[in-house]
């Protein structure tokens, strides 16, 4: 698998690099199923939606693929949409990327009512993601959301059931799924050279405070209500706002669903896991306990998939563990250990009798292109008609799912029984976090 997929993208990205549309598209291709047909030779109209961090990085990624032309940017504060409007031009500008104008939104739903407009990148906070994307489908555009790919395991199990209904291509920003050296590391996993393997760790170590601050009015230039969407209704206060909504429930899930989801997923991928059995977890605000954050700062969740035990922990007092890394995650096999993070991977044998139980390996470098490569795959997907992208619905519900559990399992204070089969917990306190109570006039109904 890795090698084939390895050359494919690499062959894919040299080619959108280097020859342009025509060493990209066959003649062959179109996009069936899209709201307007399209020609070959044509660009992939892209729209941004939620303009501030990842969306900024990824429209930059966007428009250096030359099959690809951004069309408008959306987003609710209208400080960051016109500064993001500039620094895309001038990043465009540096790189001698042609950008066409384009147009400037405060609502999506002004977005999504476009017929040029074939796929959506939905980069907002974690609460909307479901909405948005759901919507989008139903509109006919294709989507490449960020991760998690929802806040809660009903709104991820509707977003499958959109892409599927309305039959589009939707990739989950996991990249790593396009990484060469993650590609590479499954594959070795896989050989089944570090024997049986019972314990995996993943882990992201480092975070900030987040002090007290009042409640304040509403910035100058922001939809405060539409921000809010389908989440509760609250004064505004600085702290749940842009980047800081990752600590608070009601938007987002911590340090488990913001990384947790990238580093559990390689353990996901690389043994064919999918449901666990049981889940526990212990942790609290420990580092900052007079803080603002409602997420834990330190949190430690064991997952037991059968005869195989997952660990996820973050602490934001700790800026690496005992392998160095701040990030990453490590295989425990009866031949040795394989410990792997963003830069690299590489093999520790077992010593039996002074010899290796196995072959050592060289250090595996990341190339440091996976999220370009990543883009590149929903690129070609949408002009195929390609639904098994890198990271598409599917497994980002799957890895979404086993962090939402182990917050759950945190939530509760409960070891919890969950069933893949139902998708419910055998306990009802547990169950009763499942689905988020959406605000009116907001709904996402079961399809």
């Amino acid at each position: 698998m890795g090698n084939t997929r390895r050359k494919f993208l690499t062959d894919s990205l040299s080619l959108a690099a280097g020859a342009g549309l025509a060493g990209v598209l066959p003649a062959s291709i179109g996009l069936q199923g899209c709201t307007t047909r399209k020609n070959p030779g044509d660009p992939i109209r892209i729209a941004l939606i939620g303009c501030r961090n990842m969306g900024f990085t990824n429209a930059c990624s966007f428009i250096e693929q030359p099959d690809c032309r951004l069309a408008a940017l959306c987003d609710i504060d209208k400080n960051i949409l016109d500064s993001r409007a500039a620094d895309i031009q001038k990043y465009a500008f540096d790189k001698k990327i042609d950008v066409p104008k384009f147009d400037l939104y405060g609502d999506f739903r002004k977005v999504l009512d476009r017929k040029d407009i074939d796929a959506v990148i939905v980069a907002t906070p974690d609460h909307w993601h479901a909405l948005i994307t759901t919507m989008a489908c139903r509109a006919g555009k294709d989507v490449y959301v960020e991760k998690p790919a929802a806040n809660s395991i009903f709104e991820v199990n509707q977003m499958v059931r959109a892409a599927r209904r309305y039959k589009r291509v939707v990739q989950v920003g996991q990249w790593q799924r396009s990484g060469l050296h993650w590609q590479d590391m499954v594959d070795y996993i896989r050989s089944g050279k570090l024997g049986k393997i019972t314990r995996v760790e993943t882990w992201r170590y480092g975070g900030n405070p987040v002090p007290k601050v009042p409640d304040s009015p509403v910035p100058a230039g922001v939809n405060y209500d539409m921000w809010l969407g389908p989440a509760p209704l609250r004064p505004f206060n600085q702290n749940r706002f842009h980047y800081n909504f990752r600590w608070h429930w009601d938007y987002a899930g911590g340090k488990m669903t913001d990384w947790g989801v990238h580093m559990i997923d390689m353990a996901l991928w690389a043994l064919d896991l999918k449901h666990p059995n049981t889940i526990s977890a212990t942790g609290g605000n420990l580092v900052f306990p007079d803080d603002d954050m409602e997420t834990p700062d330190t949190l430690t969740v064991t997952y037991r998939f059968g005869e195989l035990e997952l660990i996820w922990e973050n602490n934001f007092a700790l800026q690496t563990n005992a392998y160095g890394f701040d990030h990453g995650v490590a295989f425990h096999g009866e031949n040795g250990e394989l410990r792997a993070n963003r830069s690299y991977w590489e093999i520790y044998p077992k010593m039996v009798n002074g010899i290796p139980a196995i072959e050592p390996v060289n250090r595996n470098m990341n190339a440091g292109n996976d999220l370009r490569l990543h883009i590149r795959d929903f690129l070609d997907s949408i002009r195929n008609r390609n639904f098994e992208t890198a990271a598409n619905i599917e497994i980002g519900r799957d890895v979404a799912i086993v962090a939402h559990l182990g917050n759950i399992a945190y939530r509760t204070g409960k070891e919890l029984h969950w069933n893949g089969e139902t998708g419910y917990f055998n306990e009802p306190e547990a169950n009763a976090l499942l689905k988020p109570n959406y605000r009116k006039p907001w709904e996402l109904n079961k399809l």
